[in-house]
């Protein structure tokens, strides 16, 4: 075993942990973090607790030169190692050479760092936070014709509705979109950070429907499972819940995780004025009308009414993509997760 792979952590996990409950900028905390995920073979964290360590440096955080240039090996080695286990991972599944969709192929060549994104003029482009998938056409939001599923799902509201006021007065079941997670980063996140203003009620979890919460809302989650071409990535996706937006609360501008999906809002209960802005273009909810539109491109919401906006929200698949492309990115997502 070399060094880079069996540190020697500053601090034991626990006490990690609580310094950075108690400041999340804490970079001697945050490397032993790193160390101790390192020392756990859960690369993944330790990859992430390493990379904070760096862009902390970046932002004048001090720390001493050689810690972080191990953070910075690290983060090298970890990435080789990721690279191996998906170019591998992926031949096992068929998924190599010539068998790769070439989108798909120039992915992961963006993906290992082999190959820079083509040059983008859009005054707000694509900046998916996770993964990009180039060559897809460009949009802010989605035309909903374009979607024949539509009609049905719209056709629908009137009960959904009726599930969610269910659901409201026992608001208990929505927590803040944005919740602590000591397992993973977390800066500002766009002051976001277990704020209430915000709240969702979640029906799936990690991708998959979580019996407790669908049986709360059996109608919605039968509607769009059956009816939208629902984006299936191991743990990430879909994503089907509803999204309350107190009054006079907003969401500042950010971007989603993945680009090869549209984000689609069902507004349920819009008591007056809010609007959502996508890119350059700005739209408003009308119940019952479906917005479908690219989270990867910034975004951010308003609800300027004295009441609370409520919307479902569920994720369905670029349509441009075809089954083999769907497929190949479930495949690495697979092989993401088994690493």
């Amino acid at each position: 075993m070399s060094k880079i792979d069996s540190p020697d952590p500053s601090l034991e996990e626990a006490e990690a942990d609580r310094r950075l409950s108690a400041d999340r900028r804490d970079i001697v905390a945050t490397l032993a973090k790193a160390d101790n995920r390192m020392r756990h073979r859960d690369y993944r964290a330790a990859n992430a607790f390493y990379g904070q360590v760096g862009r902390l440096a970046g932002e004048g955080v001090p720390l001493e030169r050689s810690e972080l240039l191990r953070a910075r090996d690290a983060c090298v080695w970890l990435a080789e190692r990721f690279r191996l286990n998906i170019v591998e991972g992926l031949a096992a599944k068929g998924i190599a050479g010539s068998a790769m969709h070439p989108r798909f192929a120039k992915s992961l060549a963006i993906m290992f760092g082999e190959r820079q994104r083509d040059p983008v003029f859009e005054r707000f482009p694509q900046l998916p936070q996770m993964y990009f998938y180039p060559d897809l056409p460009y949009l802010q939001f989605d035309d909903p014709a374009r979607h024949p599923w539509t009609s049905t799902v719209e056709g629908e509201t009137e009960i959904i509705l009726r599930e969610a006021l269910g659901l409201l007065e026992s608001s208990g079941n929505f927590a803040p979109y944005v919740s602590t997670d000591h397992e993973r980063p977390q800066g500002d996140v766009h002051g976001l950070l277990d704020d209430p203003s915000w709240s969702t009620l979640d029906l799936t979890i990690a991708g998959r429907a979580d019996p407790e919460r669908t049986a709360l809302s059996p109608h919605a989650f039968a509607t769009i499972s059956s009816s939208a071409p629902l984006c299936q990535i191991p743990s990430r996706a879909p994503s089907i819940m509803y999204s309350l937006l107190r009054a006079g609360s907003s969401i500042p501008p950010h971007t989603g995780m993945i680009n090869t999906r549209l984000i689609c809002h069902l507004p349920l209960i819009i008591p007056g004025p809010g609007r959502l802005r996508v890119g350059e273009q700005v739209r408003e909810w009308e119940v019952g009308k479906l917005l479908l539109f690219d989270d990867t491109v910034e975004h951010d919401a308003r609800n300027n009414a004295g009441q609370d906006r409520l919307v479902l929200i569920f994720d369905v698949w670029r349509p441009e993509l075809d089954l083999d492309e769907r497929q190949q990115i479930q495949a690495l997502f697979e092989v993401v997760d088994e690493g």
